[in-house]
């Protein structure tokens, strides 16, 4: 009998550090506030300022092209075709949103085709492209210019009149 009291009590003494270490550890329990929150940004705004125009062409028999540059604007025309007057020019677009904001831009993929305004011909656009890299920064006043370029291939003997089409030019926050 003796011996199973010394077994009890020795039970006892070793779980009661257990106990008193589970109770201390409750009594010590502290509790925090956590912060969550959100920013709602507004879109991106992209607004067609000056548009893509390829100028007046006059094409000898052979044809060739029209390429204007994408940093600098220059417009130059290439083997049988000659530019008359100014009104070869880049796109030019604005876009607007948050101050130092990231974005990145893309446009449709070449080619892109010109058809002559009351039918009859086309004339393909196979490059366009946009000023610098495709990733750009809004500057401190929420705003940013970039530029849309291209090249035009000219038929030999490419029908008179007016010729245009449409492209989509993305902006996305990045």
């Amino acid at each position: 009998m003796k011996h199973r009291f010394h077994l009890i009590r020795h039970v006892v003494l070793a779980a009661l550090p257990a106990l008193v270490f589970m109770a201390a550890g409750a009594a010590h329990a502290q509790t925090a506030t956590g912060v969550v929150g959100a920013e709602i940004a507004d879109p991106l705004r992209v607004v067609e300022v000056d548009g893509l125009h390829f100028g007046t062409i006059i094409p000898d028999a052979d044809g060739g092209r029209v390429n204007i540059r994408r940093n600098s604007g220059a417009c130059n025309a290439q083997q049988g075709v000659t530019l008359v007057g100014g009104t070869c020019q880049r796109g030019a677009f604005q876009v607007s949103g948050p101050a130092d904001q990231r974005v990145r831009i893309s446009t449709d993929a070449a080619p892109i085709t010109l058809n002559r305004q009351g039918g009859g011909a086309t004339m393909t656009m196979d490059r366009i492209r946009i000023n610098g890299n495709a990733n750009k920064r809004l500057d401190n006043a929420g705003q940013l210019t970039f530029y849309v370029a291209g090249r035009l291939q000219v038929g030999g003997g490419q029908m008179e009149g007016l010729y245009d089409a449409t492209y989509n030019v993305t902006v996305e926050y990045r």
